[in-house]
């Protein structure tokens, strides 16, 4: 019998942690850095940050059986090698092209390391602890989120492309460690299926599971929604206070997100032992929508903490749910390709950027704005409940 916790389940979230907190210290204020440095337009900003979720989302469908079929520990290493090259690459780039290359490496690297590591907690934890651990895992998250903008307006000064290469250094650590980690303790390896590992293998999922397809559908829109917050009103800030200002207040914000997860996850955790996954994705969903529609009110920062609230009460209910409902719906041998393709979400990274970004250059309202993007987002209330309906795959 597994522990709760073992010598790889903690080291892989400790992974996690410094992985997100280096993470949380530069891509949190890359739009606010293109904007004030380059001075790009909304749509620019935008492309850079949709090809990023673009350059994911194509990786999502060809990793998932690879994950599955090869050592995770090698995939696993793959995956941070991609993101120690692109945080060492970013301080010397000059050119608009160098972003969009930058975006397109680190799109790939973050869909191979984020299935593969929840993947590796889920083959290392028992099914009666394993929603336990996801918790564990988005509050180490949290913690990052909560410590790392702070950290790094306090390193800034020092000039933000700079802190990039501690982050690189980060990820170095975190490769060493799973070198190491994986020479003293062996792989779990679940029961192979007796298909062979394909890309069309990910297609097949989405046909014989139409439950799954339609709870990635779900995950879109919610996915469009979050992903406003550091692209479209994180320009938003940037276009209605001074650059000082709005690195301050998104600051504040992004602690306030982090601050508000780690006082009602537990709360949230107990919930989840009360009601349904769909039930949590549903409440979760719909509190979301309404954030972002209070975001585009009122420029007073006592409104937006209060908006930023109820977004993060439902961003908690929606993200300690996913992995948890995702996991109950496949095989050992499948998750790899199920987790995967959860990355089909960023169909959502890659519209939201670029959508926000042509409605601030072409109506600037932020009220109509924010409207526009809480409808879209809300759509995922009624296809979390249409994707709990369908009868199981067989």
């Amino acid at each position: 019998m597994r522990k709760k916790f073992n010598v790889v389940t903690s080291t892989i979230l400790v992974s996690i942690f410094l992985a997100r907190f280096g993470t949380f210290l530069v891509i949190p204020y890359l739009t606010l850095f293109l904007l004030n440095e380059f001075d790009y337009t909304g749509m620019q900003i935008g492309a850079i940050l949709s090809t990023l979720a673009f350059s994911g989302l194509i990786m999502s469908f060809f990793i998932g059986p690879y994950i599955d079929k090869f050592p995770k520990n090698k995939v696993i290493i793959t995956g941070l090698a991609g993101y120690l090259a692109c945080y060492i690459y970013f301080p010397f780039i000059d050119q608009y092209a160098g972003f969009i290359i930058f975006a397109i490496v680190l799109g790939m690297s973050q869909s191979i390391v984020e299935p593969t590591y929840r993947v590796l907690l889920s083959l290392y934890t028992e099914p009666e602890n394993r929603r336990l651990i996801f918790n564990i895992r988005y509050f180490l998250i949290n913690i990052s989120a909560a410590v790392a903008p702070l950290t790094s307006v306090y390193f800034q000064r020092f000039g933000l492309e700079n802190i990039f290469f501690g982050v690189g250094f980060i990820f170095l650590i975190n490769i060493i460690t799973f070198l190491v980690l994986f020479k003293k303790y062996p792989m779990v390896r679940p029961v192979a299926s007796a298909s062979k590992s394909s890309i069309f293998q990910s297609f097949y999922v989405f046909k014989k599971d139409y439950a799954f397809s339609i709870f990635v559908l779900a995950l879109i829109f919610v996915t469009f929604g979050y992903s406003q917050f550091d692209s479209t009103f994180s320009q938003y800030l940037g276009r209605t206070f001074d650059a000082e200002l709005a690195v301050q207040y998104f600051a504040w914000l992004i602690t306030t997100n982090a601050i508000t997860v780690l006082v009602i996850q537990y709360f949230v955790y107990k919930l989840g032992e009360r009601i349904s996954t769909t039930t949590s994705l549903m409440i979760g969903s719909g509190m979301l929508s309404i954030g972002l529609l209070i975001f585009g009110q009122s420029p007073n920062i006592i409104v937006l903490i209060g908006a930023m609230i109820i977004f993060t009460a439902g961003e908690v209910l929606v993200f300690t749910m996913v992995d948890i409902h995702i996991d109950s719906m496949c095989e050992d041998h499948e998750k790899g390709t199920y987790f995967a393709l959860t990355g089909v979400k960023s169909i959502g990274r890659i519209i939201a950027p670029s959508l926000g970004g042509i409605l601030l250059d072409n109506i600037g309202a932020g009220a109509v704005v924010f409207f526009i993007i809480s409808i879209i987002t809300v759509l995922s209330v009624p296809s979390f409940w249409i994707s709990s309906k369908m009868k199981p795959r067989i």
